[in-house]
């Protein structure tokens, strides 16, 4: 009995996850706002919680991190492609 008990415990863990992790940004991200609300409402999360979206809306670098890396990134240089002479005459360069 006990057996079965764990069995249904982890199913509905498996389901739980599978389907938040199918679920559309924009309805999880919403989601996660107001369980991390309510979480503050009854006391078990601080009041500067913030869920990752509004946290990456608000850093001035953008969602991936705090460094600069991309905004001083210098741009990559021309790229020549190669095509097979066999099948073509020529090659482009871009």
């Amino acid at each position: 009995m006990l057996e079965e008990w764990i069995v249904y415990g982890v199913v509905i863990c498996a389901t739980i996850y599978a389907t938040w992790r199918l679920l559309p940004g924009v309805l999880r991200d919403a989601l996660a706002e107001r369980c991390a609300n309510l979480a503050q409402r009854l006391g078990l999360a601080s009041a500067n919680a913030r869920s990752p979206a509004q946290g990456a809306s608000r850093r001035a670098s953008g969602g991936c991190g705090a460094c600069t890396g991309c905004a001083t990134r210098n741009a990559p240089g021309n790229v020549m492609i190669i095509k097979d002479l066999r099948k073509e005459s020529h090659v482009d360069a871009r």
